[in-house]
């Protein structure tokens, strides 16, 4: 297999921001409704539907950790009884209104009082006897853990200040993952089902989820609060964390003298030389990401796509027929300037994720300009008119095509990156064909994951000889891979913030990001920020849940 490294990038590089159907909802999301997102997010993480049930101590404790929340084992107590079986959605919803997040003030406000010397600091020794020997009692294990996270530990102190300026960062993060998660999943249904969109349902604002009889006890009509004991605050902070680990790599200025990647003489042209013996071979093209940013400017005004002239009659405008006649260039694979039935396929299942058979290109061949059984670019033209006429001028469904293709409301292509591949061989005519176009295929992913865990650096989280993390240096950029070979997924707080010259495709020197059981995942991708530098990759690896 010949690959570069990164994510998929057939149509759409892997940054691409998420764009809004113009058949979903428009309006702004009430307070209640921004509630409920956070909620399913938070209990998402723990379980793969929201109409599973929590049936232990342990989910409730760590779905309440996902939500921003820091239950004492008290708080859990009160909510999870000998009689409690069971809670579903409705009632996690009820526990997260009662319990509010714990804030970045309060955290400080317990730290302080072990905190002698007012130097934002707490002795090992000190925290070690509180964490011990008073309150909820820690064991030796989960101690060291905490002693030993490398970003706020440091001569024999921990830098409680540093730990919740990184508590709280993780809280964010981890829900915004989870938010992401569920925007990319509704947006890849959409891809696949056609016109089907998961979105939030149609209900009253004003209606909350309904108390299950389960958990309603007197102790419910009282503020369930955990912010007035320290010790409670202090140790659910601190069990948030379980184990670290930390990769430093320096590099030097590259010199690209060893590199079997060639950048020739514009930066937007790449290439790959090598042997290879007689067989079929797989191309995936793909980006780190890297350099790759996000469209920070929404489009001011939307552009036109049909008018009609003064007897009604309804055209495509001129800057609609210019995208159109780009899109036709990207999707004529072959560059025959034909669209086979294969090639438009490619096409509708980028748009609409449905494929046309074999009867309806017979009805498309009949009425649209065709050449050698293949669509023209007139023909793809007039097929994308008699959409416009069927509805009768409404442009929606042009949009959805549009944006599913990388362009913004303005007609500028801002999140996708078409390509041209080509080859050469000195003995043999080699035959190119694209066989697979569909987004999160796996088969990248599955290919760097290998090759990390092959030829990467290898290192186990302290204590959790489960979680690996793979380091794999190539000669211009760095790949991390994370194994999860337990039952259960794990989510990994990573901290790039000690790096120096360094970006990496996430965009975020501070994220999270969950690993699911028995499987392992490409972490991140990263490279110099200016290659003629040198650069010092330093990672701190933390888990998290």
């Amino acid at each position: 297999m010949a690959i570069s490294p990164g994510s998929d990038a057939a149509f759409s590089s892997h940054k691409s921001t998420l764009s809004e159907s113009p058949r979903t909802k428009k309006f702004p999301l009430t307070e209640e409704e921004v509630f409920y997102m956070n909620c399913r997010a938070a209990y998402l993480t723990v379980f793969k539907s929201s109409l599973e049930n929590i049936i232990s101590k342990d989910q409730l404790y760590l779905a309440l950790q996902n939500a921003g929340r820091n239950p004492s084992q008290k708080t859990i107590n009160k909510y999870w009884t000998p009689q409690t079986t069971k809670l579903d959605f409705d009632d996690f919803c009820v526990i997260l209104r009662k319990e509010k997040p714990t804030s970045k003030a309060e955290l400080l406000k317990s730290f302080k009082q072990l905190d002698v010397n007012d130097d934002g600091s707490i002795l090992h020794t000190d925290l070690y006897k509180l964490l011990t020997k008073r309150g909820e009692k820690m064991t030796q294990e989960e101690v060291n853990a905490v002693i030993n996270l490398a970003d706020v530990n440091a001569d024999g102190k921990f830098d409680y200040i540093k730990f919740c300026k990184l508590y709280m960062t993780t809280n964010e993060q981890c829900l915004k993952t989870t938010l992401e998660k569920l925007e990319v999943d509704s947006k890849l249904k959409r891809q696949q089902f056609g016109s089907h969109i998961e979105g939030f349902p149609e209900r009253d604002p004003s209606l909350v989820p309904k108390p299950s009889p389960r958990i309603i006890r007197k102790t419910d009509q009282e503020t369930v609060s955990n912010k007035g004991d320290t010790r409670s605050s202090l140790l659910a902070a601190t069990r948030k964390f379980k184990t670290s680990v930390s990769i430093t790599i320096t590099m030097g200025a590259n010199s690209h003298r060893n590199s079997k990647l060639t950048e020739p003489n514009s930066i937007k042209v790449f290439g790959w030389t090598g042997e290879l013996g007689p067989g079929i071979y797989w191309l995936v093209p793909s980006t780190t990401g890297c350099r790759l940013k996000k469209e920070r400017k929404p489009a001011t005004e939307e552009a036109q796509l049909v008018y009609r002239d003064e007897t009604g009659e309804l055209f495509l405008t001129k800057e609609f027929r210019s995208a159109l006649s780009d899109i036709f260039e990207v999707i004529d694979l072959d560059g025959n300037g034909l669209l086979s039935l294969e090639e438009y396929n490619f096409f509708e299942l980028r748009t609409s994720g449905e494929k046309c058979d074999k009867d309806a290109w017979a009805v498309c061949r009949e009425n649209f300009d065709t050449k050698k059984n293949e669509l023209t670019k007139r023909g793809f033209m007039d097929l994308n008119l008699m959409e416009a006429n069927d509805r009768e001028g409404d442009p929606r469904d042009l949009w959805v095509t549009l944006l599913s293709m990388g362009y913004n409301k303005s007609l500028e292509l801002t999140e996708a990156c078409p390509f041209i591949i080509d080859i050469y061989a000195d003995k043999c005519k080699p035959r190119i064909k694209a066989v697979h176009m569909e987004p999160c295929s796996g088969q990248l992913e599955k290919a760097i994951c290998k090759s990390a865990l092959n030829k990467g650096d290898t290192k186990v989280m302290d204590g959790y000889e489960n979680i690996i993390v793979h380091t794999h240096k190539h000669d211009t950029w760095i790949t991390s891979v994370i194994e999860n070979k337990s039952d259960n997924k794990v989510i990994i707080h990573i901290n790039n913030e000690l790096s120096k010259n360094c970006i990496n495709n996430r965009g975020l020197n501070i994220f999270a990001v969950e690993v699911a059981p028995k499987s392992t995942m490409v972490c991140q991708h990263v490279m110099p920020l200016n290659e003629r530098q040198e650069w010092i990759y330093y990672c701190v690896y933390s888990l998290i849940s």
